[in-house]
């Protein structure tokens, strides 16, 4: 039994040290890539200007807004008819709500006047004339 315990914990420890080996190798590429990338960035901005900046900038942007706006626009039209789907359901069930809310509302209107006029008519009788 302890033969076994030591060969399973021995096997554990060469595989779990092969696995941080692997990673070991494969983190430095990534490292570098994203450290060039941000080294380049850095350099590119320390050789703009302000306003030749301001302009990359907008016309980065621009760019992007061309490349999109053919998809917003079809995401548009394939959304039409679900939100007319939608509002052919909200819609009767707004009216059904609309339908029931109003008594209540004007229960709590009557409601609110008549302690209003209760106020009104206990001050009256309160303050001396």
């Amino acid at each position: 039994m302890k033969f076994f315990l030591i060969a399973v914990l021995v096997t554990a420890l060469a595989i779990g040290s092969e696995s941080v080996s692997l990673v070991k190798r494969d983190a430095p590429a990534e490292l570098e890539k994203i450290t060039k990338y941000f080294q380049d960035l850095v350099d590119n901005l320390k050789h703009v200007e302000g306003p030749e900046l301001v302009n990359k900038a907008n016309a980065y942007f621009e760019q992007s807004r061309a490349q999109f706006q053919p998809m917003v626009e079809k995401l548009q039209e394939q959304l039409k008819p679900l939100s007319s789907n939608i509002e052919d359901h909200i819609k009767p069930l707004a009216a059904s709500v609309q339908a029931q809310v109003a008594p209540l509302a004007s229960m709590i209107q009557t409601h609110v006047e008549d302690v209003l006029k209760f106020v009104a008519d206990t001050s009256k009788a309160i303050l001396p004339q």
